[in-house]
């Protein structure tokens, strides 16, 4: 199914390393990892992938269980703040979508007030105070319409 004939040829190769016998010399990736290992420590000049991230981790590691709890406690604090940011932003954002579909609903209602007016205007058939009452618009913007047909 695999286009492997053995087992062993689907199972993960696995690597014993002597980390004691390392001679601290780090000449590649794979050294810094070692002498990481070795020393619980990275060099500044060192660049391997995801070492900052185990130093980080060991760090934590290494500090008392009074102090990893009260490190817990602190992660927790800012996980819960920005949790709540999180839900403020939220919250803000859609009522703003509200707010602004509100508005332009409104800005629609007017415009069809405006254009209802404006062919009554043009047919002529009402005066402009039965226009205005008609369509709810005021005195002076159905006479701002008519100025501009």
């Amino acid at each position: 199914m695999f286009g492997r004939d053995e087992v062993y040829e689907l199972l993960p190769e696995y690597w014993l390393i002597k980390v004691n016998s390392f001679d601290d010399i780090a000449k590649d990736t794979l050294d810094e990892w070692i002498y990481f290992l070795k020393n619980e420590e990275i060099r500044d000049d060192f660049r391997a992938k995801g070492l900052e991230k185990a130093k980080t981790e060991l760090d934590i590691m290494k500090l008392s269980e009074e102090e990893r709890r009260a490190y817990a406690a602190y992660q927790e604090e800012l996980h819960f703040q920005a949790s709540m940011t999180e839900s403020t932003w939220t919250a803000a954002k859609m009522e703003g979508q509200e707010e602004g579909r509100k508005e332009g609903e409104a800005t629609g209602r007017r415009e069809e007030k405006k254009a209802i007016a404006a062919s009554l205007l043009f047919s002529g058939l009402l005066d402009i105070d039965k226009i205005a009452t008609t369509t709810g618009l005021t005195v002076e913007e159905v006479e701002g319409l008519k100025s501009e047909q």
